[in-house]
């Protein structure tokens, strides 16, 4: 089952829509998620005759499974109760990838398997975004963005959602005057791509720290750092500042890697070098009198009042953009573009506190294990767990991703494998 399962982890960012009817999109790595995880409940069941009851008594699982039942209460206040369900059954396709991990991961090379498919599979990925963008200079940007928009986007986000992307487009940003189509490789949009590498990335620098050939790691990280530059997506650019900083002192500190260190916050240097698009792009960030920002901070007063008058159980899992306008479709792009007050606004306080105890309670606890180990193995994984969550915290601020079927598979795996790593180092005999 071990096989499936890294199978099933290098098919995500490839992963196929379906479209059981007409106005209905599904992600099959959704099917496949829930057909591992019921074939595993079944062979342990009925053949093992039970499970492990570890798996569901650890800080991450609590969470998730208290995590649910707040967005099934939250249901009592809703407008719209089918739409919160259809965001609860999106949940539970998708939440058992945690305990696949947990259950099917049980040595340090497992773990160094599982890293090294995400990395490889984002590799892939990141050529696929790379050729995307570099296109639309040979070919012209209308025939690139057309043919990706009716050809590709359909195949593996869905007639439904293309449809809607189409309507409310994000794959284009003005760059110094300029319009360019920003790389989202087989992704619904740029946002979801730059946090699916941005997860990857740290993941990626832990690994060359634990093999010997770090010149071949080095140019896929570099792959994966540059095309993360070319979403364009300023969320992305904070979060990778944020989580670079402190990965640098977690590896000058903890690993006394200086090298390593000094080349994290060296490639930073690209945020802040003038007159590049890149720079361009981040410094806009702090400009609020730019259309975008402003109509940011609007969201975040809105959702803020929002969440505040339903403080305790919010509007209802999936009702905030009905909240905002009672004319909206179920497919709308209408978010805080804030998780936490997303979170706050639809589930209520209760739902927030929970969310924010299972990410920064599991990155405290990797932070902790981190201080108190002497082996330098351990120290690389805990190193890229902490810093794939700290980038997953911190690019939240501006975007809501736990919807995103791709974001939220690689989110659940990374969650697996702290509680894996956090449970074999606890016992006297772990395999590491």
């Amino acid at each position: 089952m071990y096989i499936w399962l890294l199978l099933l982890i290098a098919y995500i960012p490839f992963q196929i829509a379906l479209n059981p009817s007409s106005n209905f999109d599904l992600a099959s790595i959704r099917v496949f998620i829930i057909l591992l995880f019921v074939f595993y409940l079944c062979k342990n069941i009925i053949i093992k005759k039970g499970i492990n009851k570890l798996h569901f008594k650890n800080l991450q699982a609590i969470s998730l499974l208290f995590f649910l039942t707040l967005t099934g209460i939250s249901l009592i206040s809703a407008e719209n109760i089918f739409w919160g369900l259809r965001k609860i059954i999106f949940f539970l396709s998708i939440f058992p990838l945690y305990f696949l991990t947990v259950a099917l991961v049980k040595k340090s090379d497992q773990i160094k398997k599982i890293i090294l498919i995400l990395i490889g599979s984002a590799i892939l990925s990141s050529f696929i975004g790379l050729f995307q963008f570099l296109a639309q200079f040979i070919f012209s940007l209308e025939k690139v963005y057309a043919f990706w928009i009716i050809n590709i986007m359909p195949i593996f986000s869905g007639f439904n959602l293309g449809a809607m992307i189409l309507a409310y487009p994000s794959l284009l940003v003005n760059i110094n005057g300029q319009t360019i189509m920003r790389a989202f490789s087989f992704f619904s949009d740029p946002h979801m791509f730059s946090f699916y590498l941005g997860l990857i990335l740290p993941l990626g620098i832990a690994y060359s720290l634990l093999i010997k050939n770090k010149k071949i790691l080095f140019l896929n990280f570099s792959l994966l750092f540059f095309v993360l530059l070319l979403t364009f997506t300023r969320g992305a650019y904070i979060a990778i500042i944020v989580s670079f900083i402190f990965l640098a002192f977690l590896i000058y500190r903890y690993l006394r890697n200086k090298k390593m260190a000094f080349l994290l916050l060296l490639i930073l240097i690209i945020f802040i070098i003038p007159i590049t698009p890149i720079s361009d792009r981040f410094y806009s960030t702090f400009n609020l009198s730019e259309g975008s920002n402003i109509g940011r901070l609007e969201m975040w007063e809105q959702s803020s009042k929002i969440a505040l008058i339903n403080f305790w159980q919010g509007v209802g899992l999936g009702n905030y953009s009905l909240t905002v306008n009672a004319r909206f479709d179920y497919r709308n792009p209408v978010t805080a573009h804030n998780l936490y007050l997303d979170i706050f606004s639809e589930m209520g306080i209760f739902a927030l506190f929970i969310w924010l105890f299972l990410i920064l309670g599991t990155i405290s606890k990797l932070f902790w294990r981190l201080r108190k180990t002497d082996d330098e193995k351990e120290k690389c994984l805990l190193i890229g767990l902490i810093g794939s969550l700290l980038y997953f915290s911190i690019h939240s601020c501006f975007e809501t991703a736990i919807y995103s079927p791709i974001v939220l598979a690689l989110l659940m795996i990374s969650l697996g494998l702290s509680t894996v790593v956090l449970q074999k180092y606890a016992s006297k005999n772990h395999p590491f």
